[in-house]
């Protein structure tokens, strides 16, 4: 009887699923934050109730709370007046992110470390998605009537132009070869 394996796993670098999970909350608190601040002031209190309920997404990632938290960002901009082309623009990308990382976060153990690769093959395809919603982001805002000065166009377009970089410069997964 021969004790070699009969096949080895290679990986390649790892993050700790608990980075994945914090960086999850911090986009979800970041989320909330900006749909307040999109025509309000920003209150101390609305900071401590973001990173709670960043945190408890974190802790639970598997939870409905992630897209009651992007509902909330989208009802406080709604009622809030009208929101600025870039406030948008992130906001878009924030509710993005939340959810991308929410469902890789929820197949994840505490223990658990997760592919660089899977990762940024993660984020590659949120980039290719978040080119047309950014698109999609700017014809909202003018449609609703709202003017744009030169600095929300030249913003608009470099925040598109990123995403641009980001699908390109990403590493493709091997598969897709």
């Amino acid at each position: 009887m021969s004790t070699t394996p009969e096949a080895r796993l290679a990986t390649g670098a790892t993050v700790p699923a608990t980075l994945l999970r914090a960086v999850l909350g911090v986009v979800v608190a970041a989320m909330v934050v900006v749909g307040w601040a999109a025509d309000r002031d920003l209150l101390a209190a609305v900071v401590v109730v973001a990173l709670g309920l960043g945190v408890f997404v974190a802790l639970r990632p598997w939870s409905v709370v992630t897209a009651v938290c992007a509902g909330l960002a989208g009802f406080l901009v709604l009622v809030g007046g009208a929101a600025s082309l870039p406030t948008v623009m992130l906001l878009v990308l924030l509710v993005h992110l939340a959810t991308w990382g929410s469902a890789l976060a929820a197949r994840t153990s505490w223990r658990g470390r997760v592919e660089v690769a899977v990762v940024l093959d993660g984020l590659r395809s949120v980039a290719r998605v978040q080119v047309g919603a950014q698109v999609l982001a700017v014809v909202a805002v003018l449609l609703a009537g709202a003017d744009l000065g030169a600095a929300d166009v030249w913003r608009a377009a470099a925040m598109l132009a990123a995403i641009g970089v980001a699908v390109l410069a990403l590493p493709r997964s091997p598969s897709a070869g």
